[in-house]
């Protein structure tokens, strides 16, 4: 078939049909108006049909990065979730550590005598630090990382948490700043403490009977009611005798009615005598430590037998022997 195209005047235009030499000729007469509506609509429609590929390629390229973008996000705040979480278990280790400092000043206290004061330091230390944790901290505590991760917290969440973090850490860190402090002081203490406790007159000088207590009592010379300042303690002649604290030997020789005497000064205000002694083995001036013989029990000045006259002075006052080295202060 032929296709041949005849043009009229104006409006139209003429399209000419031949199938072959003995076949009709057949005429199609298309409008010009026509044509330009549908070379338009085609026009058209390829633009839109390309817009909308290229839309798609476009928004489906978006598509992929924003999944891509969700994904690293959500794998970030996983990443983020277990450091958080790693965080508040390092916190909660160095709370508790930070207890066991503050239970173990107040044992050390306890074991040299000194007062402790660690249940209250505690109970300020745990409401310091509940006074700067949120809900939030106090329900991720102690949580495993894995755990906290899989909460997959929400930016809310998170920045609470880190907040609340922030707060615990700064209160650990102020804490431990005065924990340190608290160390320090209570090695000075302990130090202080052991000297004292090195230096107390805490037992008797010998073992044996009293013969004569601490109070009134009557003479065993005169028979007339006086003062004893001190405790007598018969023993064998030439027993060792003790000095129950350490301290500087201030007197060493013989004084009236009480034969041959030892006084030592043990420092914080106590002095010890020792009296009617065989023999003293130190001399005045002599440094002693806690247990040294410091001389012998004999009958010297005085005296009704072999036996020691024990005084102790606390700050110028003659306070009872016994009950001196039987005490815990």
């Amino acid at each position: 078939m032929k296709k041949a195209f005849t043009k009229t005047q104006e409006s139209h235009i003429t399209v000419v049909l031949i199938s072959g030499p003995d076949e009709e000729v057949k005429k199609v007469r298309i409008s010009k108006a026509f044509l330009k509506s549908t070379a338009l609509f085609t026009a058209m429609f390829l633009s839109y049909s390309i817009a909308l590929s290229t839309g798609y390629l476009y928004l489906d390229k978006n598509h992929q990065t924003a999944l891509g973008r969700i994904e690293y996000l959500e794998n970030d705040n996983e990443r983020q979730s277990t450091e958080i979480a790693g965080l508040y278990n390092y916190s909660d280790k160095v709370k508790e550590k930070m207890e066991n400092l503050i239970e173990f000043d107040g044992e050390v206290r306890s074991m040299v005598g000194l007062k402790s004061q660690s249940h209250k330091r505690l109970e300020e230390f745990q409401g310091t630090l509940v006074a700067s944790r949120g809900g939030v901290i106090n329900r991720l505590s102690g949580m495993e990382n894995a755990e906290l991760a899989e909460t997959r917290m929400t930016p809310t969440v998170m920045m609470s948490s880190v907040n609340n973090l922030d707060d615990s850490v700064q209160v650990l860190s102020s804490q431990m700043d005065i924990q340190q402090k608290e160390m320090d002081k209570l090695l000075s203490d302990v130090d202080a403490r052991l000297a004292y406790l090195e230096a107390r007159p805490s037992f008797l000088p010998v073992s044996g009977t009293i013969t004569s207590r601490f109070g009134g009592r009557k003479h065993p010379f005169t028979k007339s009611y006086d003062f004893h300042e001190a405790v007598d303690i018969a023993t064998k002649s030439g027993t060792a005798i003790r000095v129950p604290g350490k301290g500087v030997v201030t007197f060493s020789g013989r004084k009236s009615g009480y034969g041959n005497i030892v006084v030592v000064s043990h420092g914080y205000g106590i002095v010890t005598r020792y009296a009617h002694n065989s023999v003293n083995l130190v001399k005045t001036g002599d440094k002693v430590y806690k247990g040294q013989i410091i001389a012998r029990v004999g009958s010297t000045g005085v005296s009704t037998g072999p036996h020691v006259h024990f005084e102790v002075e606390l700050n110028g006052r003659a306070v009872d022997p016994i009950k001196f080295v039987n005490s815990d202060s």
